[in-house]
């Protein structure tokens, strides 16, 4: 608690930042003090909030991600109220007349601050013995319907796929349509990932209940595999909203929750799923391991917070992580947090060098609209873009890479390709 005067300072751990001029009404009020990161709890206004989609007994939010293997698991996810107790998901392959049950498991989840949905039940069904390269339709109980957004595909031998990213997303609408459109528009890629920052407060579950709507009939078929960012993670709280809402590998490093660093190999690709806003040491060895141990053609890094940028350059990763990435030739890093887009020239030990073969392309991106304003110049850049909303395709074909960005007006805004046959 403070006193409402000019001089005051609201955050402890920014006190240079004061108040000033305070209208003599409000001088000797009671002024609630807090720290940075988390301003958003000191309030008394606005502080209990509603949601746009409560939950029901109807399962809703049906999401796919993977906490095992692409080619033979599918992890199903979604909520009810809380008069539903029980999840069971029924399987089959498309078109076919033997069905496989799962049973889900449940959990429940609560907003303290929110009016009108309180708790609700999360189920996630975990499925395996799944067959290679197939397609699969399921429903989840009491449906009987067999309903075309409901199905998905399994990972198959060929080593061609495509993918989209976006950056920052912060649950806007606008993200919704852009997703929606990249989805139209490349109707095979195999799977989608958010680059951290998917909401603006990761304790407000009103948020993730909009963030999940506006796709509904896109992450209903194909896995969302996300990081976290610092609005994800909120500072002091943690990430644990985070956690609930996402079923994935827990294979990351111990000294971070898991879930929120992890790995997966998609075909030929390796994905280092990186949370940036925890413990950059406590991380490091592990994605020595997960470079130094694999086999994959690709290698592409996911995290938050980009190592080069001309706001906020994260020179702790650069220390740490970039040598790695240079060592085991990491070939592309994808980032977010700094509202623009910026596709860097081949980087190796903090230089531009002559190739994406022998140096790390780091892209910056958003998915939301956006206008950065007296941008620095940056020589190791190739383009920089400081307004507008973009989506990025990759599309893999053995040993060539093929990159598409493409802006909320469908344009091209952004392409190359890295083939691994040309020096």
């Amino acid at each position: 608690m403070g006193v409402l005067q000019n001089g005051a300072f609201t955050y402890h751990d920014w006190d240079e930042l004061v108040l000033t001029d305070v209208p003599d009404e409000l001088k000797g009020q009671k002024l609630l003090t807090t720290i940075r990161g988390r301003g958003t709890e000191s309030h008394l206004i606005g502080a209990f909030r509603k949601t746009n989609y409560p939950s029901s007994a109807q399962p809703d939010q049906v999401m796919l991600t993977w906490s095992n293997d692409p080619s033979t698991t599918m992890d199903i996810q979604w909520r009810t109220d809380t008069t539903v107790s029980a999840g069971i998901v029924n399987y089959r392959e498309k078109g076919s007349s033997i069905v496989y049950s799962s049973d889900a498991e449940k959990y429940r989840m609560e907003d303290l601050l929110l009016m009108n949905d309180r708790f609700i039940n999360r189920f996630t069904a975990h499925l395996s013995g799944l067959k290679p390269g197939t397609d699969y339709e399921y429903q989840i109980l009491p449906e009987t319907e067999w309903k075309e957004k409901y199905t998905f595909s399994t990972q198959s031998a060929t080593d061609s796929f495509a993918f989209v990213w976006f950056g920052d997303t912060h649950y806007s609408p606008k993200f919704g349509e852009l997703f929606n459109r990249a989805d139209s528009a490349h109707p095979d890629a195999a799977f989608c990932t958010i680059a951290g920052d998917l909401v603006s407060d990761g304790l407000y579950r009103n948020q993730w209940d909009d963030l999940l709507h506006f796709p509904e009939n896109v992450i209903s078929r194909k896995p969302l595999m996300c990081v976290p960012g610092n609005h994800d993670n909120r500072a002091g709280l943690g990430a644990l909203m985070y956690r609930e809402f996402f079923s994935y590998p827990k294979n990351g490093p111990d000294g971070v929750n898991k879930e929120q660093t992890y790995s997966f190999t998609y075909k030929n690709a390796l994905f280092l799923m990186i949370d940036a806003t925890s413990s950059v040491d406590a991380q490091t060895g592990w994605i020595e391991e997960q470079l130094k141990n694999t086999n994959a053609t690709w290698k592409i890094a996911v995290f938050h917070f980009p190592p080069y940028n001309w706001e906020e350059p994260y020179l702790d990763i650069q220390k740490a992580w970039v040598p790695l990435f240079d060592k085991y030739h990491v070939d592309m890093v994808f980032g977010g947090h700094i509202h623009y887009y910026m596709r860097s020239k081949p980087m190796k030990g903090g230089e531009v060098v002559d190739s994406y073969n022998n140096g790390t392309a780091y892209i910056i991106s958003i998915g939301i609209p956006s206008r950065t304003r007296d941008a620095a110049e940056e020589p190791y850049a190739e383009v920089v873009k400081t307004e507008g909303q973009y989506y990025q395709c990759i599309k893999i074909e053995g040993d060539k890479l093929t990159y598409s960005a493409i802006n909320s007006n469908n344009e091209l805004a952004d392409s190359f390709t890295i083939d691994k046959r040309k020096n």
